[in-house]
Parts: C-alpha cells; structure tokens; sequence
C-alpha cells in the first residue's frame, strides 16, 4: 500500500511540476554556447580545417544536410573543442547576410538524423 501511494503523490508532483513524467530526462547542464571569442573564430578562417570524425566526407555532408546547408557547402574552418565535458567542433559556414559567418558547434557524430547541434552564433567578418 506504502509502495502504490507514494507512486500517485510521485506522479501527481511530476504532472502538478509540469514535468513529462517517469523517463531519462536531460541533466543539468549550463546552456552552452560556442566556446571560441569572435578573434578565435575570425582565426579559423585563415587555418586548415580540424574536423576530427567530420573530416569523412560523407558523414560531414550528412551533417551539413541535417543543419540546412546544402551537402556540397564549403566550411570556412572548423576546430575540435570541449563543450560541458564533451567532445564537440565548431563548424564555420557563410552566415545570414555576406558579411557574416555562422559558427555552429556540433556533436562529432552529427548527421542528417541527429545533428547534435549544441549552440550556434554568428559574427561579423572583419
């Protein structure tokens, strides 16, 4: 009887909380942004690309489907980071107006399915 009351007062706390119910559910995290000051990113325009596992032709045009850019866009730059304790990279790709760049930080298992985009920004070309 215990166990079957302390399931409805768990399920009625969880609905009265907005929350979604009983399931995995998201940790804690800090909302993440792009880890890179707009020098940083301005810099990757002007190094090769370090793209880790999207340096694979395939999975980085699944990737850039996913995201809407067309599968054949060029990157500007890309680097690996770390973003909440995990790997990531920073893609660049042309921005919104010509004078801007768009740096989107992505899982390194992006694709079309799961993009694993993490946090974006865009910034003004010097």
């Amino acid at each position: 009887m215990a166990a079957l009351t302390a399931t409805v007062l768990g399920t009625v706390m969880v609905l009265r909380s907005g929350g979604s119910g009983p399931g995995p559910s998201a940790p804690n995290l800090p909302p993440a942004t792009v880890p890179l000051s707009a020098d940083e990113i301005v810099g990757l325009l002007t190094r090769p690309p370090d793209l880790g596992a999207l340096a694979d032709a395939r999975r980085r045009s699944s990737c850039l489907s996913g995201l809407g850019y067309p599968a054949s866009e060029s990157l500007l730059g890309a680097r690996q980071v770390e973003i909440n304790g995990a790997p990531a990279v920073v893609l660049l790709l042309p921005g919104d107006a010509p004078d801007t760049v768009a740096a989107l930080a992505v899982r390194p298992n992006c694709s079309s399915a799961d993009t694993g985009l993490i946090a974006d920004t865009q910034i003004r070309r010097p």
